[in-house]
């Protein structure tokens, strides 16, 4: 136990302190954290120079490649006539396009077919922590065109297809008016993530929206401590619980339309591997498609996929999709 202020509920008190290691990429530097005995935010002690610890090859910078869409013009062709139904539910060719090439709808983000979100092509869309853009790019294929990222971590502004740009900027330099800003498993990232909620509501349009993907420390936090893969230290600064989330949300003046949870069964390999002292970028790991040196079958992960379905059904998985609108 140690004294610390809780930088997100404000609460000081002897909260319980953890030692973890980087695995990703397998240095095993190790880093300290606590729980916050108030609000469950675990949270770094020390944020240290974050600059090294997103390497060229981190996850977000490292694909270059091009959507899988726009390989030929027969898919961009059924992709851009999809992307209208897929995000909105409604039309008919995108319809008929879906019934005869259903794996165009495995591409299009699912936490981005919300209803609350109502997208159209010419929602102007804003993706803060977007490393080079990939997202961007797909969303391109389905035929959105007001299209803009933000990475306060890549190496210089990059200007991709289709006139979409990525700033290398961070939240508070970032300026324009957007229906949709996005953050994709980065808002845990940020140095100060109250203070993020206030310039995201600076950036929103009126009636416009803002999504937030995180991981929760949640049942795989209970079961795993700190091998549980999303605690990823040290460039997760704060792994939030859902009261966590929805007390700042609501200080910062949102609502919250809806929170829907996502986990996967990364919760459960990952943090196996982690267990196993095998990282995440290694020979053996799992994340490599179809690595034949993986620990694991396939009748493990399917159950791992299960077990994760149903703790999204308990709102107990290990990350979630927050919707939040700005207070009227």
């Amino acid at each position: 136990m140690a004294e610390f202020d809780c930088r997100i509920c404000g609460s000081r008190d002897e909260h319980r302190m953890v030692r973890a290691r980087e695995m990703m990429f397998g240095t095993r530097e190790e880093f300290d954290y606590f729980e916050c005995r108030q609000c469950g935010t675990v949270q770094i002690t020390t944020v240290p120079d974050l600059a090294m610890h997103y390497p060229p090859e981190y996850l977000s910078f490292d694909d270059e490649r091009p959507s899988v869409l726009d390989e030929t013009f027969a898919k961009r062709l059924a992709a851009r006539w999809a992307g209208p139904r897929l995000a909105t539910g409604r039309g008919i060719p995108g319809d008929l396009v879906l019934w005869l090439k259903p794996w165009v709808a495995d591409h299009f983000p699912p936490s981005l077919r919300h209803p609350h979100l109502a997208l159209k092509p010419s929602t102007r869309i804003l993706d803060i922590g977007c490393g080079r853009g990939h997202l961007l790019r797909t969303l391109r294929c389905f035929g959105f065109r007001e299209l803009q990222g933000a990475d306060a971590f890549i190496d210089d502004d990059l200007e991709l297809p289709g006139g979409i740009r990525v700033y290398r900027r961070q939240i508070n330099e970032i300026e324009g008016e957007y229906d949709l800003v996005m953050m994709h498993h980065s808002f845990e990232h940020m140095t100060d993530p109250n203070a993020a909620l206030v310039e995201v509501k600076r950036l929103l349009a009126p009636g416009g929206i803002c999504l937030i993907r995180v991981p929760l420390a949640n049942a795989a936090w209970e079961r795993y401590g700190t091998d549980w893969v999303q605690m990823d230290p040290p460039r997760h600064l704060f792994l939030f619980t859902e009261r966590a989330l929805r007390s700042m949300a609501e200080k910062a003046g949102f609502d919250i339309d809806d929170v829907v949870y996502d986990s996967t069964s990364f919760q459960f390999w990952g943090s196996e591997q982690y267990r196993r002292d095998i990282p995440l970028r290694d020979e053996r790991s799992h994340d490599i498609p179809l690595n034949p040196l993986s620990i694991f079958t396939r009748e493990q992960i399917q159950a791992w996929e299960n077990e994760a379905a149903e703790l999204n059904r308990e709102r107990r998985g290990d990350q979630a999709c927050f919707y939040l609108r700005p207070r009227a």
